[in-house]
């Protein structure tokens, strides 16, 4: 008797050390590691704003993710550091600058319920990077979804956990600094942003959800014109910024990574578990007696 799949998988991953090599919040797209899928169906954002409208899929990716474990042995800290392209940069001619919002929500235990959020924002004079907890409502579909308004963990905003520069594709990889065919011309722009994972780890503990650099995580990525609401683009999603429709059947998470974005393969639940698991030991048992 063969062993299911999963298990396979699941034992697999076990056995293997993998290693993945860290990125700076600054350094070309080719040392982040990309998560796969269409990020995101182009021209798509809400408010006809093209510097909020992620985009990428492909070889020319729209969403990121790396992580650094600052030389620690310990698998429940280091950086966190995730990287979103956008179709054109923001501010003016004169003063090239993100100025909007940037979300990624986080579902920390594979229930298809956003548990955390990390945010920037970058508006007017005020801005902010954070761990958020997730508001009262839901959070299993856009319109569902609202974030508190207090991070649970705020940082101080500079060069070494915050990034904003053009695609750059003869170092960043893919095939062109623009991929998008409404704005010929003008190149897409990379928006990067770290935070420390401890402190993810410690607000997701007084959820009673427990994680190391080795969990996995799915992500729900978007921008928004205000600190309260994800309403202008959602990665992976065509428009649906107000839809009832879960993420998962909108598309709207990325495949299940650890920090690191290393695959890991989707745990089922206990029971499937034990059956499989019967299976695998009897088959051996029987192979024994034969």
């Amino acid at each position: 008797m063969n062993a299911p799949a999963w298990l396979v998988a699941v034992c697999a991953t076990a056995c293997l050390t993998l290693t993945v090599s860290a990125a700076t919040v600054s350094a070309p797209s080719s040392s982040w590691t990309v998560l796969s899928g269409n990020y995101d169906y182009l021209a798509d954002q809400q408010t006809g704003q093209p510097a909020g409208d992620i985009v990428g899929s492909g070889t020319n990716g729209g969403f990121f993710t790396t992580f650094n474990d600052n030389g620690s042995a310990s698998n429940t800290d280091g950086t966190l550091g995730f990287r979103l392209r956008l179709d054109a940069a923001g501010g003016n001619k004169n003063n090239i600058a993100f100025d909007r919002v940037a979300w990624v929500g986080i579902d920390a235990n594979n229930d298809a319920v956003l548990d955390a959020f990390i945010g920037l924002g970058m508006q007017g004079s005020s801005s902010t990077l954070g761990i958020y907890a997730p508001g009262t409502d839901l959070n299993t579909s856009p319109a569902t979804t609202s974030v508190a308004s207090t991070a649970y963990k705020s940082y101080s905003i500079d060069s070494s956990n915050y990034n904003y520069r053009p695609v750059d594709y003869t170092t960043d990889g893919g095939t062109t600094n623009d991929a998008t065919t409404s704005t010929t011309g003008d190149p897409d722009y990379y928006l990067s942003f770290m935070v420390n994972f401890r402190d993810l780890v410690n607000f997701l503990g007084t959820k009673g959800i427990s994680i190391t650099d080795q969990s996995g995580l799915r992500y729900v990525v978007a921008t928004s014109t205000q600190m309260n609401s994800l309403n202008q683009d959602l990665g992976g999603v065509n428009g649906g910024v107000n839809s009832p429709t879960s993420w998962s059947d909108l598309g709207g998470f990325s495949p299940t990574v650890s920090a690191h974005g290393t695959p890991v393969p989707a745990v089922p639940e206990p029971s499937a578990f034990f059956l499989g698991a019967s299976s695998v030991l009897l088959a051996c048992l029987r192979r024994r007696r034969a």
